[in-house]
């Protein structure tokens, strides 16, 4: 399926830049995108990681609850617990091409975290544009083990993609992710005054 993919995404792209301007001619080559327009906040429409570098983060947020729902048969299957292998196959197809698309909702503009706040406006780490082109190499190996276990039709093979595909993903988040911290108790937490905010009878 990924060979496939990369044989039609670019008919796609250049039938949507010919279609992009019908009046424009074909032979003229096209004018590239000036640097005023890759750091100007007044970028055209379709620069949503200049113009919205909010819901780009949004977006890759739902993608990654997402992806941890499609994951959850598969780690229950690779823990021993019984699995229908045709869901397994469905999900897997869902996240290979999932994650073919993730790694490009991380526009710069996006490089949001603060390690100040409680919850900052992203938990990526500024280490994935240090180093994006490992993020890369993550993202394609989880997507190639999510082929695998899609094409995978024994039991052994599954349980090897599942745990290469969950290996991949443990991977990046550990290296790109800021990590969860448990909220702490504090002494002054023992003190509040709950009557205080309850309703009065």
């Amino acid at each position: 399926m990924r060979r496939r993919n990369v044989l039609v995404l670019p008919a796609i792209v250049a039938a949507v830049v010919a279609c992009s301007d019908p009046s424009a001619d074909q032979n003229e080559p096209r004018a590239e995108p000036t640097a005023d327009a890759l750091v100007s906040p007044n970028a055209e429409p379709g620069w949503t990681g200049l113009t919205e570098p909010g819901e780009v983060i949004e977006a890759r947020r739902v993608l990654m609850i997402e992806a941890e729902r499609l994951m959850k048969p598969i780690d229950s299957f690779l823990v021993g617990e019984p699995a229908d292998a045709a869901l397994l196959h469905e999900n897997a197809t869902s996240l290979e091409a999932l994650l073919l698309a993730l790694p490009h909702l991380f526009p710069p503009t996006t490089n949001l975290f603060d390690p100040n706040a409680h919850d900052p406006p992203t938990t990526a780490l500024p280490t994935i544009w240090q180093r994006f082109p490992a993020f890369l190499t993550f993202a394609e190996s989880a997507e190639r083990a999510a082929a695998a276990l899609r094409d995978a039709n024994d039991t052994e093979a599954v349980s090897a993609a599942g745990a290469r595909l969950r290996g991949a993903c443990d991977a990046c988040h550990a290296s790109f992710m800021k990590p969860y911290t448990p909220p702490q108790t504090r002494p002054e937490d023992f003190e509040f005054d709950f009557e205080s905010v309850l309703p009065k009878e």
